[in-house]
């Protein structure tokens, strides 16, 4: 009895460098798209970040039944701007929770005029002391978020709801 021998395959130095010249194409195409919908994602982040700030400030104040109040932080203290983090502080200035900042993200107002520097707060009812819009923008994508927050207290994500600086 005559055993065939196994058949190899191959492929070639052409085949292969055809393969890598079209990965190497479509990595090219790629990456700038997903380096956009990162800074997006970056976006979204910080959007999500100060939510959950407004629903920790309404939810204090409306446990403790005393005023509590959002506003950007540097250290421990309440000064600056939303681009440099926020912070939601009790009624006796304690700090209840601070949020971080993102790198390149920036917090303006909903016409991108200057960034958002004034404290919201809230009362022992949970409602909010003003209406306000904060318009997340960095460079590198023409996408923005906005945090939309009314009376009542209640906020809510925006895409591309306000204009960001050129």
């Amino acid at each position: 009895m005559v055993r065939a021998l196994p058949v190899i395959f191959g492929v070639t130095l052409i085949e292969l460098l055809v393969v890598l010249a079209l990965i190497a194409i479509l990595a090219a195409v790629a990456v700038p798209l997903f380096s956009a919908q990162r800074l997006e994602w970056r976006l979204r982040a910080q959007a999500g970040q100060l939510i959950s700030a407004i629903w920790v400030a309404r939810s204090t104040a409306l446990k403790t039944r005393r005023p509590v109040m959002l506003c950007p932080a540097h250290g421990k203290s309440c000064i600056g701007t939303y681009t440099a983090g926020f912070a939601v502080y009790g009624s006796a200035g304690e700090l209840v929770r601070l949020f971080p900042p993102r790198p390149g993200v920036h917090v303006y107002g909903r016409s991108g005029g200057s960034e958002v520097s004034r404290p919201v707060s809230w009362g022992g009812d949970g409602l909010a002391n003003r209406n306000l819009t904060f318009l997340f923008c960095t460079k590198g994508t023409d996408a923005n978020w906005s945090v939309v927050l009314n009376r009542v207290g209640r906020p809510r994500l925006v895409r591309n709801w306000g204009i960001c600086p050129g």
